[in-house]
């Protein structure tokens, strides 16, 4: 069987993981502190030691889907919303929210306050102050207030500061649209970022550019199962015309 059907195959397969992310950037570009992510292809080498039995006889070139990297460093555009709790970062860093799986950290600053009063994300996980509590506005506040540096007043009382954090590059991974996990043994640092109350940061996805990635790989896709139904067809003329002999 010839080589270039398993070099088209791992190329369709790349592609197909491909479509997926590119896909998820698109489904949230209206996504409140949405990263959007891209994706990096490399090549693998199959030695023909190494090869399965029925596998490629020779060494041979695939291409592997490489890292799926995260865009963390670029920002989304701020929006004015006028809700106080509506928070924005300026600069390198992350809000903190207590989960059931432990702290995880987003630019997703559209907090609101749960049944109990806490200052809470959109899923109702509590925001983390500096000292790891929570902030509980008090019933029946009329005002409240979030300095430059995450401190939260409530009718002009100081009731804490949330914590604001910030990783060296690749220590977070994602955990669906707007949350990230520290990977084991990263430290969160503190992060000198700019709290901008009644504002929000949207998805950094440009959703144009999005559609027509989307449609590009689709291009690149369909041309490779193209490919591998040609080779296939090769062979099996091959085989006939071999067998005929």
């Amino acid at each position: 069987m010839s080589n270039g059907i398993y070099i088209a195959l791992s190329g369709a397969i790349a592609q197909g993981n491909a479509i997926e992310v590119v896909a998820n950037n698109v489904a949230n570009v209206e996504t409140t502190g949405f990263r959007g992510a891209r994706v990096s292809f490399s090549q693998a080498l199959v030695s023909a030691q190494a090869a399965a039995p029925g596998g490629p006889p020779d060494d041979t070139a695939f291409v592997g889907l490489g890292q799926v990297v995260d865009v963390t460093q670029r920002p989304g555009t701020i929006v004015q919303t006028e809700n106080p709790l509506d928070l924005a970062l300026v600069g390198d860093g992350f809000f903190a929210v207590d989960t059931p799986r432990g702290p995880r950290y987003t630019r997703a600053g559209n907090f609101r306050l749960s049944e109990n009063g806490d200052i809470a994300d959109a899923a109702g996980n509590p925001a983390r102050t500096s000292g790891g509590g929570h902030i509980t506005i008090p019933e029946g506040t009329k005002s409240i207030q979030v300095s430059s540096d995450g401190t939260v007043l409530a009718d002009g009382e100081e009731l804490g500061t949330l914590e604001l954090v910030r990783f060296a590059k690749d220590a977070l991974q994602r955990e669906g649209a707007t949350l990230y996990a520290a990977i084991p043994g990263a430290t969160p640092m503190e992060s000198q970022v700019e709290v901008l109350s009644g504002a929000l940061e949207s998805s950094n996805v440009n959703g144009t550019r999005g559609v027509i990635d989307m449609i590009k790989i689709n291009r690149t896709y369909d041309s490779l199962l193209k490919m591998i139904e040609t080779y296939r067809e090769l062979d099996s003329r091959t085989a006939r015309e071999l067998g005929g002999k």
